[in-house]
């Protein structure tokens, strides 16, 4: 099983939780791609460019793949998502401290581009929220808003701010919960059946 971390703006796979989380997955068998962006305020950021360097990394997504992206990495995971052709349906995709809108004006203008969520829906077999409630960078009612959107399930925490620091348990033990999940939804299967109660 492959877990592709995707990180924020002005960061790398060498900050944060990154190597801290990649070694903990490397060390229980997991295949961990951890793609260097171009992510930075020294740089404009051009998105066709980033998908790309996604891709390139990446390959062909698999249906056992988990995608976890923070903050800003978390709507490029999403732009990526909507951007990829796919023959499979990855397995879940982790949203962390993500941004529904930026303030910021050199990062403004990636989200002119709505998501459709609609779409993005059908793009993994679930998506998770984790968001911090305490996160001044991101207010906790960007995740809400996101969860509510994508039908994701939201995984609210305390204390995490924005998730900067070099370990967090909750990240770990979600993608471990989600590799030893089956997979038991069906297309359509919230769906009122409008049929059910006729005889046949």
């Amino acid at each position: 099983m492959r877990v592709i971390l995707i990180h924020g703006f002005n960061a790398s796979p060498e900050m944060n939780f990154h190597p801290w989380l990649k070694e903990s997955l490397v060390d229980l068998g997991f295949e961990v791609i951890s793609p260097d962006l171009p992510l930075s305020s020294k740089e404009e950021i051009n998105l066709p460019d980033v998908i790309e360097k996604i891709k390139d990394k990446v390959g062909y997504l698999k249906n056992d793949d988990i995608i976890l992206g923070h903050s800003l990495g978390a709507f490029i995971a999403l732009q990526y998502l909507e951007a990829v052709e796919m023959t499979e349906t990855p397995r879940a995709v982790i949203l962390v401290a993500a941004p529904w809108k930026v303030a910021k004006q050199e990062l403004r203008r990636l989200f002119i581009a709505d998501l459709d969520a609609d779409v993005l829906m059908w793009k993994a077999r679930e998506y998770v929220i984790i968001h911090s409630k305490d996160d001044v960078l991101v207010p906790f009612e960007h995740g809400k808003k996101l969860a509510g959107r994508l039908k994701a399930r939201l995984v609210e925490t305390e204390s995490d701010g924005h998730y900067m620091d070099a370990k967090y348990p909750i990240l770990l033990d979600t993608i471990k919960q989600i590799s030893k999940t089956p997979f038991e939804f069906e297309p359509g299967m919230s769906l009122v059946d409008d049929f059910k109660e006729l005889e046949m």
